[in-house]
């Protein structure tokens, strides 16, 4: 019997995190990975990568779709996490990989709007390592963790 699938943690760089926690951005983007078995209602724990290893706080998402760079700072403007220069940085290695007929196709992001973002009082470290595309959380691993 598979668990219940309540969110997902996806790894930040430490120094972007504030932006979530006390700059108030409320959009998040990512790679599309580690997304199909989430929806509005879900949550998104965020694993502080670098320095820290642990997971640091969460939030609720209220909404989510894919989008392309331009589409996303064009609807969202400077509520995304990161800037749409950090975003094209992000994925210049994508994109020198993934052509298709010779041209490099568009890359699109999960976009997701958060709602009612935490940060721990203190950051839990997980069992597991947290890969670069994400991990599912489930109803129970979730449990464990707020217990701490």
């Amino acid at each position: 019997m598979s668990e219940e699938i309540i969110g997902v943690a996806y790894p930040v760089p430490s120094n972007l995190l504030d932006r979530i926690f006390k700059e108030e951005k409320d959009v998040f983007i990512k790679h599309p990975t580690c997304f199909k078995k989430l929806k509005p209602g879900h949550k998104i724990l965020f694993y502080a990568s670098h320095e820290i290893r642990a997971i640091v706080g969460e939030a609720t998402i209220k909404n989510m779709e894919l989008m392309k760079i331009d589409q996303i700072y064009e609807k969202y403007g400077d509520r995304v996490f990161i800037t749409k220069e950090e975003a094209k940085e992000y994925t210049k290695p994508l994109e020198e990989r993934r052509t298709k007929g010779g041209k490099p196709r568009d890359i699109e992001f999960i976009v997701m709007e958060l709602e009612n973002p935490i940060k721990y009082k203190k950051p839990y470290k997980p069992r597991r390592f947290i890969p670069v595309g994400g991990k599912y959380i489930t109803k129970k691993e979730y449990e464990e963790i707020k217990k701490k």
